[in-house]
């Protein structure tokens, strides 16, 4: 029993939630997992959700603002060390700075899984507006910082264009992140023998960083084809 659960006896349950829920969110989505479905793997009771959460609802808040909340902190802390250093960080500097947090994670000595990737891009597909609100809460300085960055560093683009790419960029991300936590248990792609094991994490974000950049830098496209109607 650690430090925190000899205080409270009552942190382990809440802990032992927590996780259970994010697992399950990840693997089939916020709306598709009941609070019996929690419970039930939990190994508790539904009482303990209203005790501890009150309801579902702040249960799913609870669980993405443990973990995005932490990483949201590292990419600003990482940011704003980069702007304190220097006038015009590059661009492939500022990459790093939002990418590097998604992807270590060095606690209990093992790297980040694919559940977070999941977890988030969930957040993004499911219905509840009171989830959206919290995710456009807890994006809204990253979305800012990040995109003027992005435009110091690549004065060509246009203010719209960020958006695109960086929607771009994050579909990639948690697409390579889950394509890296399985690439030991797949059959290589035809005539790809070479790509047998999965590359070290630095390996990893040298290459996404090189892959974006290249985007980040490419000619804006005509606005016409993604304006909204007016």
């Amino acid at each position: 029993m650690n430090e925190i659960e000899e205080k409270d006896p009552h942190a382990s349950t809440r802990t032992r939630l927590l996780d259970t829920a994010e697992q399950l969110f990840a693997e089939q989505g916020v709306e598709a997992t009941s609070v019996q479905d929690i419970v039930k793997a939990a190994g508790t009771n539904p009482g303990t959700i209203k005790h501890h959460f009150r309801s579902k609802n702040l249960l799913v808040l609870e669980v993405f603002a443990r973990q995005l909340r932490q990483v949201n902190q590292q990419r600003l802390a990482r940011l704003d060390a980069l702007e304190t250093g220097q006038a015009a960080p590059s661009l492939e500097e500022v990459l790093q700075s939002l990418i590097r947090p998604t992807v270590e994670d060095e606690i209990g000595g093992r790297h980040r899984t694919n559940e977070l990737m999941r977890l988030i891009v969930r957040s993004f597909q499911e219905p509840g507006q009171e989830l959206k609100i919290f995710m456009a809460q807890e994006f809204g300085e990253i979305v800012r910082r990040f995109d003027a960055a992005i435009l110091r560093a690549v004065p060509g683009l246009v203010k719209e264009e960020p958006f695109w790419r960086m929607s771009f960029l994050f579909g990639a991300l948690y697409h390579g992140l889950e394509q890296w936590s399985r690439l030991d248990s797949v059959l290589p792609p035809p005539g790809l023998d070479c790509v047998q094991r999965r590359p070290y994490i630095e390996g990893f974000i040298q290459r996404f960083i090189a892959y974006v950049a290249a985007g980040m830098r490419a000619a804006a496209v005509p606005s016409s084809p993604f304006s909204f109607p007016s």
